[in-house]
């Protein structure tokens, strides 16, 4: 035998062995395509449940912030609405003693009056310094615009000028805020200097000096 023929002969026998794979079937490549749907199906039922869960979650949460919010308000409200009960508590004993007073007011002395007043007085006292009540220093004191109220003044040689002399209505402090200035006399040098001013000029000047 030739060469040739022995060459084509070799490659007719690698044809043979080696065919073309025969492609994919109709139905292997559907099943494939049936596959895949139902794993997209299976997550996009998941995310839906899951945005599903979400959104029950979000409005619970808002439901829950609602009614803390409206729980504070009430809260605040009824602090607000209440906030003087337990002063009003601490003085009740005081309005007893007064009304035990009036009830006993006939058949006592003067003398009797007087102490059962003095007692109710210092009771009334008592708590209202023991809830932060404090009252002004003011008499013999420097006259200090920021707390007390010139309503007089009075030329003197005996004290020196701005000092109070006297006190025509007590001042109030509540912890370390003013309630109410003292209503106060002031002395003033008998020079003669500005003999006619008003006190609330001399006030005014007080004020001026202390800034």
């Amino acid at each position: 035998m030739s060469r040739r023929k022995r060459k084509n002969l070799t490659e007719a026998e690698v044809e043979v062995e080696a065919p073309e794979e025969p492609p994919a079937s109709a139905a292997e490549s559907t099943g494939a395509s049936e596959v895949d749907d139902r794993g997209d199906d299976s997550e996009l039922e998941r995310l839906q449940k899951e945005a599903s869960e979400m959104r029950e979650l979000a409005q619970r949460k808002q439901a829950e912030f609602e009614n803390y919010r409206k729980r504070m308000e009430r809260e605040r409200g009824d602090l607000a609405r209440y906030a003087g009960a337990d002063v009003v508590k601490e003085v009740l004993p005081v309005l007893d003693n007064l009304e035990r007073a009036r009830s006993y007011a006939a058949g006592s002395s003067e003398e009797q009056l007087r102490d059962g007043v003095a007692i109710i007085h210092r009771q009334l006292q008592d708590i209202l310094n023991r809830i932060g009540l404090t009252e002004v220093e003011s008499e013999g004191k420097p006259f200090d615009p920021h707390i007390h109220e010139a309503v007089s003044q009075v030329e003197t040689a005996e004290h020196p000028e701005g000092t109070v002399l006297s006190v025509f209505q007590k001042g109030y402090l509540f912890k370390d805020r003013l309630l109410r200035p003292a209503m106060v006399t002031v002395a003033r040098s008998p020079s003669g200097d500005g003999e006619d001013r008003d006190p609330a000029e001399a006030r005014s000047e007080a004020v001026e000096e202390s800034d």
